[in-house]
């Protein structure tokens, strides 16, 4: 059997495979991206399974829990306790409010920014669906584009000119067909002010909570979360960018600023995990636990746990025992050589959708914890920036906006007796996995398919449609009163 050495010095593979996906998400922490936006990798992927129906109640309770996560500020997704309703939630109940109003020149602009983007009814306007749904084909695009440049920036082909004119003409479609400087100036308008007319303002935060709440036959209630594209779509054809990860990308990929970001739940320690649902070896993305007794919020699935050697790029663990087995790809290592692996897939970014939140309130200045509240003293985040390598802490210090769906998942290798480990452990019901990848088959490569090296392949490793990380907003300080206006006292 294969493993790796102790591991005293950073893995280099995961970090570069991190680090490439950091770059085609355009998230690598360097001038002119966002320095609140981070890349998480959850470890390992989590199993999707296709078909289910999404107005079936159980699964809209499933996929809500599920995407109601709060996670610690940190490149490898590790879970917090809360919820993101729980903290929300405590906030509604536990806010005290400024003594401000709105001026009628203001009042005005409000209104007509919120018409602009929301009906009678609250619902998008034509022109504000417009702009997601052009701002989801611009972000496809530019991954596309991202993901070719990084492979081209590491040794392989320059990026095709049809992909550069896809990108381009996202851009001026969304900018042009998607109102996109309309609706961000509405936006803006309503960032800053709503939370200038505090009672209506906050009374509508609470019905809205109210609203999207609901309650399963057995008395669980859960807030209704929802996607974009919706969860019926996730698997059609459109929107999928291609990724890879070879020899050339673990050579020269330069690293990402997020491989810095460690927060309170350091990735590298192991610790209690809560138990998990499954079926067969992995975790999965389905309803069927459902019918588990004590099943609720807070149950084990929607907990990501690094495992102990969370850097490991290829691993097997479960088979009745605690032991995690792991071949590692590091050349100079005992096991496999980066340049005899090479990984293929294409992802999807999923919009998560809370309709009962309104993310404003953690970045707010216009709210204060009442001293009578039960939040009294709880930090929701303490700020932090990808670029400056500070991760945020707290309660709830990033808010993951965007799930990872990977599907095509391929592992080519030269190497024989890698396929013959994998083999081996799923034949035992091990888990197997490359970076956060599961990979449940192995089969014989195409034929004269070679790798980077020019080795002729020996097996290709396969895995399910599975999400494998998220894209997180790191809020600044929350709460974080405006002291500069009049307050209760």
């Amino acid at each position: 059997m294969f493993k790796t050495a102790p591991d005293q010095l950073e893995q280099a593979e995961f970090v570069q495979l991190y680090s490439k996906m950091a770059q085609t998400l355009a998230l690598s922490g360097v001038v002119g991206q966002s320095p609140s936006a981070l890349l998480s990798i959850q470890i390992p992927g989590l199993v999707v399974k296709p078909g289910l129906d999404p107005k079936d109640p159980e699964t809209e309770y499933y996929v809500s829990n599920f995407l109601n996560l709060t996670l610690e500020c940190n490149y490898v997704a590790t879970a917090k306790a809360a919820s993101v309703s729980d903290v929300y939630k405590l906030i509604l109940d536990g806010k005290e409010l400024p003594l401000i109003s709105l001026t009628a020149a203001e009042q005005k602009l409000l209104s007509e920014a919120r018409a602009y983007l929301f009906d009678a009814s609250g619902d998008p306007t034509k022109q504000y669906t417009e702009y997601l749904d052009y701002g989801q084909r611009y972000y496809s695009a530019q991954d596309t584009l991202e993901a070719d440049q990084a492979s081209f920036d590491n040794g392989g082909p320059p990026v095709s000119e049809k992909v550069r004119k896809a990108c381009a003409k996202a851009s001026e479609d969304w900018q042009l067909e998607g109102h996109k400087a309309e609706v961000d100036r509405s936006l803006a308008v309503i960032e800053q002010l709503e939370g200038k007319d505090p009672f209506p303002y906050w009374q509508s935060l609470a019905k809205k909570f109210k609203q999207h709440t609901s309650t399963l036959d057995n008395g669980s209630e859960y807030q209704r979360v929802t996607s974009l594209p919706p969860y019926e779509q996730w698997f059609d054809m459109d929107l999928w960018t291609p990724f890879s990860f070879d020899a050339n990308d673990y050579e020269k990929q330069r690293r990402s600023g997020g491989t810095g970001m460690k927060g309170d739940g350091c990735c590298c320690c192991s610790g209690p995990r809560p138990p998990l649902e499954s079926q067969g070896s992995h975790r999965r993305f389905g309803s069927a636990a459902l019918s588990r007794p004590g099943f609720g919020p807070g149950f084990g699935l929607n907990r990501p746990q690094p495992p102990t050697d969370v850097h490991a790029i290829l691993s097997a663990s479960g088979g009745g025992s605690d032991a995690v087995e792991t071949y590692s790809l590091a050349s100079g290592r005992d096991g496999v050589a980066a340049p005899e692996m090479t990984l293929e897939c294409s992802f999807k970014r999923i919009y998560i959708v809370r309709p009962w939140m309104d993310a404003n309130v953690f970045a707010s200045r216009l709210w204060r914890w009442s001293q009578q509240s039960i939040g009294w003293g709880i930090t929701v985040s303490t700020g932090g920036t990808v670029a400056g390598n500070q991760p945020a802490t707290g309660v709830m210090p990033v808010l993951p906006m965007v799930a990872l769906l990977a599907k095509d998942i391929k592992v080519t290798t030269a190497s024989a007796r890698a396929a013959d480990w994998v083999e081996s452990n799923l034949r035992a019901g091990r888990t197997v996995r490359y970076g956060p990848f599961v990979l449940d088959e192995v089969a014989p490569p195409p034929e004269g398919v070679r790798m980077a090296s020019g080795a002729p392949a020996k097996a290709q490793l396969s895995g399910a449609p599975q999400i494998f990380g998220y894209i997180s907003t790191i809020f600044p300080e929350s709460p974080n009163p405006d002291l500069t206006i009049p307050w209760p006292t």
